[in-house]
């Protein structure tokens, strides 16, 4: 913060002083929307880090004023402390301001701050953003409204600042409005380009139609029945008053509807952010890059479990056509979390294909989790499961030293484990649920136990020891294979599709230290109701102990191998939004 000293004026103060102090005082205001008591007041603390990032150019008096308004723009807090003074006797007295050179140079000052004010152009702040989610666009909303509250407005302030934006909309302020919305928010402290960006939903003819049919009621007793250009376009100027008599009862109304969803939307949208902010630093303390919460609120989640209840997983599907094409086209930030993977199979720089891929993959994700919940609310009997491998699997059970399913974030996966059922062995799954994860597995639906056993890899030693004891009893254990949870030092680095990448080796480490084959198995949507389970790969890891990490390389390498060959066969349905070739 910036500290200003607030003086006590007494009667020794010259007039010209106290006039100069309420004049500065109202253009600080005007300008930026922070009040301060004594503006002049030299009587200063200044922050030594503010004063080398601001560009300023002003000296002598005017420096006093510029600093202060720059800084109120780079989100600096203006704050005032109460001191004492003493002005010499008129006679005693000595003054360094030039009237007429301070005085030229302190309006000059005033008018170009004041324009600058004005212009719908983002400020800078002090706090540098970190990457590029902060820009703001009317093509993009809601990434929009997360960037204003990155910059520390609040959702109130947007509130507020639409509802202005609307109310001074639907006025027919011609040839003035964007300039009144501008200083009315700059006066309010709200943000001018909230209010800027929302006033645009009341351009004609909607808005201006609806108010001067309204004031026509108003003053006349009925409605303007003949609804055309001529009444409302050409006769617009006639219909001024009837405007402004419409646009001040139906203003505040929109204006405190639109506030109201803005506001919603924003706290909703803060909340999410504040969670997200926990989770990054979670990821930066394990080493993930990855996350398994859903990207998508409960109440979204619902929308869609309730849509599956009444008409099926094919009119949820026609609906995650237009929810996956608002993600491809308006949240760009999204859809970049599948360009990692995307970029690496298709190999392709067509904007338009890019676009395509990402669409046509989140419908795909979009699909399996529709999938896993008809699973839970319809049963069972409403999807296909088949696995022609069944007998393949059921030899390696028969062997007697329990089988590793090594599978990945491909199909749907859940759907495989509901038909491990026909295995008659106890499956065991190593699952990791993340706090705040409001996306439900399909067992979840039914309000019954799990059909499996699941092992927590944050448990005590990382749920090793229970993995060992389910292989031990010869039952099944299933593990994801493509993401690295815990520390780095547990991986190893094997090629995928043309790069490196990490792979946790404790699959084949439980492979060696219990004799239990390996069966690389993966989920794909054969049709609009089936899936088919295809066991890609056999792994058989030498039983030995003390065996260094690297000697599982190959056994990593081949795993990788059949995800490849899986990919390209099904390049839609591999479900792993993060950059899994960089290095961490």
């Amino acid at each position: 913060a910036i500290v200003v000293g607030k003086r006590f004026f007494d009667r020794t103060v010259p007039f010209s002083s106290r006039f100069g102090r309420g004049f500065s005082n109202f253009w600080l205001k005007v300008q930026t929307g922070c009040s301060l008591k004594d503006t002049q007041s030299g009587f200063r603390a200044y922050p030594v880090a503010v004063l080398e990032w601001l560009k300023l150019r002003e000296r002598r008096f005017s420096f006093e004023i510029e600093v202060l308004v720059r800084a109120a723009w780079a989100g600096i807090a203006l704050k005032d402390v109460d001191i004492s003074v003493h002005y010499p006797a008129p006679e005693a007295r000595i003054s360094h301001f030039h009237p007429l050179m301070d005085n030229v140079a302190l309006t000059l000052l005033n008018t170009r701050l004041t324009i600058r004010a004005i212009l719908p152009i983002p400020q800078r702040s002090f706090i540098a953003e970190r990457d590029g989610s902060e820009k703001l666009s009317i093509l993009h909303p809601i990434d929009s409204l997360k960037g204003l509250l990155g910059r520390n407005i609040s959702p109130k302030q947007l509130a507020l600042s639409a509802g202005l934006g609307i109310f001074l909309g639907s006025l027919p302020l011609i040839a003035c409005q964007t300039l009144t919305i501008l200083m009315t928010a700059s006066y309010f402290r709200l943000s001018k380009l909230a209010a800027l960006g929302t006033s645009q939903l009341c351009i004609p003819p909607i808005v201006p139609a609806l108010c001067i049919e309204l004031g026509y009621f108003v003053r006349h007793g009925r409605f303007l029945t003949e609804i055309s250009f001529r009444t409302l376009g050409y006769q617009g100027l006639e219909r001024i008053f009837e405007w402004v008599i419409g646009a001040l009862i139906l203003g505040p109304v929109i204006g405190a509807l639109t506030g109201g969803i803005v506001y919603v939307t924003t706290l909703q949208l803060k909340k999410t952010m504040a969670h997200t902010g926990s989770r990054d630093v979670l990821k930066a303390k394990d080493g993930r890059q990855w996350t398994s919460r859903s990207v998508g609120s409960k109440l979204q989640h619902n929308i869609f479990y309730t849509i599956i209840r009444l008409g099926g997983h094919k009119a949820a599907y026609a609906v995650l056509n237009c929810v996956a094409l608002y993600y491809t086209l308006l949240r760009p930030a999204i859809r970049k979390k599948a360009d990692p993977y995307l970029t690496r199979r298709f190999k392709t720089g067509n904007p338009f294909k890019k676009l395509l891929n990402a669409h046509r993959i989140y419908v795909g994700l979009g699909k399996a989790l529709i999938d896993r919940a008809t699973l839970g609310i319809k049963g069972i009997e409403h999807m296909r499961i088949e696995c022609g491998d069944r007998g393949v699997l059921k030899d390696l059970i028969s062997e007697g030293r329990g089988l590793v399913l090594l599978t990945a974030h491909v199909g749907c996966w859940q759907a495989a484990m509901s038909a491990l059922h026909s295995l008659n062995t106890p499956v065991s799954l190593l699952l990791h649920r993340e706090e705040g994860d409001v996306d439900l597995h399909y067992f979840e639906h039914t309000r019954g136990p799990a059909p499996f056993r699941i092992i927590d890899p944050e448990g005590y030693l990382g749920g090793v020891l229970e993995m060992m004891n389910v292989l031990k009893r010869g039952e099944v254990l299933s593990i994801m294979g493509d993401r690295v949870f815990g520390d780095v030092k547990s991986t190893l680095s094997v090629d995928f599709l043309g790069s490196p990448v990490r792979v946790p080796f404790s699959p084949f480490k439980l492979g060696s230290a219990t004799g239990a084959p390996i069966a690389v198995m993966f989920s794909h949507k054969s049709g609009p109701d089936s899936y088919e389970l295809t066991v890609e790969g056999i792994i058989r890891v030498p039983h030995e102990r003390g065996r260094p990490e690297k000697a599982f390389l190959p056994y990593a390498a081949q795993f990788a191998l059949c995800l490849e060959s899986y990919v390209e066969r099904h390049p839609y349905q591999f479900f792993n939004f993060f950059d899994m070739w960089k290095e961490n």
